[in-house]
């Protein structure tokens, strides 16, 4: 399928990113910076080709989520390198992706589930993304600004996403309760 194929093309460039950062940085990078827009263009091009078209799939439910976690470990990994982001605005963003990927993991071997997606997550991901980009261009002043608010809403997304997910497994797994029959207004027995 096409959207599956266009985010195995995202991942397979990622390497050329690193590379492509690795010989501006922590300097602008303008080429990296449109090389990220069209990356994050091509996640929003395979949703919204799989949805249009039907094109879903199994693997695609799994893939996607996947390769847009892969995508910001790669992005904020890459700035931690070359030392343009410290490791305190870093590694927050790394622990929520880990936790993420492995509730993803769980939730395919376990409950034969992939994850599911949240506004809020992808709002967040498109300011951190902006906030990266501006790092990316060297624009460190409006960079902290946008990186800033976007990591603080990744994060809040996370733990939203876990708290859903936790909420769900539990209620999935209490025994359900017959209902008891109830006289109606007008007599008959009815169901609550």
């Amino acid at each position: 399928m096409i959207p599956n194929a266009i985010t195995i093309a995202r991942l397979c460039a990622l390497p050329v990113f690193v590379w492509m950062y690795g010989r501006d940085a922590p300097g602008a990078s303008w080429d990296t910076a449109i090389l990220v827009l069209v990356l994050g263009l091509s996640d929003l091009l395979d949703g919204w080709l799989a949805r249009r078209y039907h094109w879903q799939s199994d693997l695609g439910r799994v893939l996607d989520p996947v390769a847009d976690r892969v995508f910001f470990l790669f992005l904020v990994g890459a700035l931690l390198l070359f030392g343009t982001l410290p490791w305190w605005a870093v590694v927050p963003l790394i622990v929520r992706d880990g936790l993420m990927l492995a509730g993803a993991a769980v939730m395919l071997f376990h409950a034969h589930e992939s994850p599911r997606v949240m506004r809020g997550g992808k709002a967040a991901n498109v300011i951190l993304a902006a906030g990266i980009e501006f790092f990316i261009i060297d624009a460190r002043t409006l960079g902290w600004i946008v990186y800033g608010v976007g990591a603080l809403l990744y994060l809040v997304s996370g733990f939203r996403y876990i708290w859903r997910e936790y909420r769900r497994s539990r209620t999935a797994r209490l025994p359900q309760r017959p209902v008891a029959p109830t006289r109606g207004p007008s007599g008959p027995v009815t169901g609550r």
